[in-house]
């Protein structure tokens, strides 16, 4: 089964790539589809998701996720701004960015939920929900400046982020044992179960967006991807392999090994920043992804670590 789901993977990212190659569907397709997934079908499976774990469950899991994801997401980002302090001011805040926050809606969640049981998944969507809340807590600001207008926007940001909701009225349905009318929970479900295909449609899109191979002359793309894919998973699985269940330090370590976010290329168009170095870092860090985290999620599978 999870083979095929990788192959899905593949045929779907094709798929996107060649409809847009083809101009069956029109480049501009890739600004119409992150807010889609982002506002609408994510914050669906969030729902979904909180409002059916027992509340017991949530707390036990969730509460090392939740410090497990700050140290790890927070750690690199100031690191980094000592680390990228002279680094061209187009560049500085991308580089910021992607050092501790990864792709979770696009990428790593498609592809663990190919692994993961429903109770596993739920690490992964408290881990989520806390990167949200970081990258309009902290990086947003970081693009934006500190004006006075901005920290408003990102209150904002902050309070009304869809996904952000989305947990907090699942969560209220756990507590209180909330059931919503099937119809609706039916609809709910549909429409999460689109998350995985407007993800990787839109990952090959962008791909024929901005070329295959056009990071392969930058250092810096294949530096970020080795230390986020490969080496920050590493340092994670170290540190929480004394402190948690070993399949909860695996989930984790895989989670926040996720590769350079969509947003980082969003923002960096929006704000005129290096949105090239953006792409760079995205398409590599997206394919080692795939690669490295497909094979140990299959292998902890087969092990029996994950998948009860």
């Amino acid at each position: 089964m999870q083979f095929n789901g990788l192959l899905f993977f593949v045929i779907v990212i094709c798929v996107g790539y060649l409809s847009v190659k083809s101009r069956l569907v029109p480049e501009s397709a890739t600004d119409v589809l992150p807010p889609l997934l982002l506002n609408v079908c994510f914050p669906a499976m969030l729902f979904t998701n909180f409002a059916g774990t027992d509340i017991q469950e949530l707390i036990g899991v969730g509460v090392p996720t939740v410090i497990a994801t700050l140290v790890f997401c927070l750690l690199p980002f100031f690191v980094s701004i000592a680390l990228f302090r002279r680094v061209d001011a187009d560049r500085r805040p991308i580089l910021r960015y992607l050092s501790g926050i990864g792709n979770n809606s696009f990428v790593c969640i498609p592809l663990l939920s190919l692994f993961l049981s429903p109770n596993e998944m739920t690490v992964v969507f408290i881990h989520g929900a806390v990167v949200d809340f970081l990258i309009w807590g902290i990086h947003h600001q970081v693009f934006l400046g500190s004006s006075g207008s901005a920290r408003r926007d990102i209150v904002r940001k902050v309070l009304l982020t869809p996904n952000l909701i989305a947990v907090a009225a699942g969560v209220l349905c756990s507590v209180f044992a909330v059931r919503l009318p099937e119809f609706l929970t039916d609809t709910l479900e549909s429409i999460a179960a689109a998350v995985s295909p407007i993800a990787l449609l839109f990952i090959g899109m962008l791909i024929c967006r901005y070329g295959l191979f056009g990071w392969i002359k930058s250092r810096t793309a294949i530096l970020y991807s080795l230390w986020k894919v490969l080496a920050l998973p590493c340092i994670v699985f170290g540190a929480l392999y004394f402190i948690l269940p070993l399949k909860t330090a695996c989930i984790l370590a895989i989670a926040l090994g996720s590769p350079a976010p969509i947003t980082a290329v969003l923002w960096a168009k929006q704000y005129g920043k290096d949105t090239k170095l953006a792409v760079d870092c995205l398409i590599p860090s997206t394919i080692l992804y795939f690669a490295v985290m497909g094979t140990v999620l299959a292998l902890l599978l087969k092990s029996g670590v994950i998948g009860g």
